[in-house]
């Protein structure tokens, strides 16, 4: 069996002999670093990981694999400190070395845990589901439509097992595309948050028959959606991780709470662009946004232009040597091929080997299959 490792995170030489000393009790490797990297989010490798709140910045983006254990390590336990490393995702806030002695017990409680997802990881290649996120700052750019195509193309032509989250909150979209009327969204579990789990979300959710998706819609009402928390969305996507294959996350154009939660969790972001001049400042100004909130920063973000075709203002060649991110595929203007089955909320995909019954699906299940590579 692969032993544990724990990943310590501080610049202070008493805290880290302290829990190196720890660690070293209960037969579990450490490493040290001196600062967050976003690759420790994606890591397989630690087990544990103890952040020391004086190493990382206020408005840091932290986040772990969702098979690991986070222990906030703070100079402050104030309700309000605390609080803020719950929504983080901590599994546990400590003093040290004051809270020592709890900390010793947390490892020796969580141990037999982590041995066993550490194994499983062994066994299968896997420690949680891929979060992908869709984003515009343009609306009308398509994103919707792409999030639910190749939410489609996944679990029907690849047999993985994908939810698909309308982070839409106030207006929707999803129930729309897909012909829905499900009066259940995810504002439903906001009192359960504190104990969510997966049969919550299961019970909210919208299971698609005809395509094997399961549907979390956002709330269609303006005055629910204001009560939509960060910890919610960051908790479901989680827990989601733990019990599929993908999750896909329709984002709105608007920076709120709800989608930048959605960007910060995900994995990697596809940026929606229409090649036209009207996406291309929309796209210079997310940049913006972006970089001041440190999203997107370690490759994961790349461009999927939507909509092309031979009279367009704008060649990918052209934006190309105008934008820094990849673009990574395009999905050619289809309009008429595709509007039936958005006004009849039809499926994309149906079957397996089934032809594509359009350009841009054709496309679409090119991206899909380039992403599984």
């Amino acid at each position: 069996m692969n032993k544990l490792k724990a990943l310590i995170l501080s610049n202070n030489e008493i805290l880290i002999t302290n829990l190196k000393g720890l660690f070293e009790k209960h037969s579990i490797e450490t490493d040290v670093m001196s600062e967050w990297k976003k690759s420790f989010s994606d890591a397989s490798t630690y087990s544990y990981y103890l952040i020391d709140e004086a190493a990382v910045h206020d408005d840091q983006a932290i986040t772990v694999p969702s098979l690991s254990y986070l222990v906030g390590i703070v100079q402050n336990p104030s309700f309000e400190n605390v609080r803020s490393w719950m929504n983080k995702g901590a599994n546990d806030v400590v003093v040290l070395p004051e809270d020592l002695t709890r900390l010793d017990e947390f490892i020796l409680k969580t141990k037999e845990s982590a041995k066993a997802r550490e194994t499983n990881y062994s066994n299968t290649g896997k420690i949680g589901g891929k979060v992908t996120a869709f984003y515009s700052a343009k609306g009308g750019s398509g994103k919707t439509f792409l999030a639910t195509a190749i939410a489609q193309a996944l679990q029907v032509r690849h047999d993985q097992k994908v939810i698909l989250i309308d982070l839409n909150a106030q207006f929707g979209g999803l129930d729309a595309m897909l012909g829905l009327e499900v009066s259940r969204s995810y504002a439903d579990l906001q009192p359960v948050v504190k104990e969510l789990g997966i049969h919550h979300i299961e019970n909210v959710a919208f299971k698609d028959e005809r395509t094997g998706n399961l549907v979390l819609l956002s709330p269609a009402n303006p005055a629910k959606a204001e009560d939509i928390t960060e910890e919610l969305i960051s908790k479901l996507i989680r827990i989601c991780r733990q019990s599929f294959d993908h999750i896909i996350l329709d984002l709105p154009s608007s920076i709120n709470t709800v989608s930048f939660t959605g960007l910060n969790e995900a994995a990697h972001i596809y940026y929606v662009l229409t090649p036209d001049s009207p996406g291309l400042k929309a796209f210079k100004t997310a940049e913006d946004v972006f970089q001041r909130f440190q999203l997107g920063n370690q490759e994961n973000l790349s461009v999927i232009l939507n909509r092309t075709h031979a009279k367009n203002e704008l060649t990918e060649k052209d934006l190309a040597e105008v934008i820094t991110r990849p673009i990574i595929g395009k999905v050619r203007a289809d309009f008429f091929n595709i509007q039936a089955n958005v006004n009849m909320g039809n499926p994309f995909y149906l079957k397996k080997k089934e032809k594509p019954g359009s350009k841009a699906l054709k496309d679409i299940v090119q991206l899909v299959e380039k992403s599984m590579k």
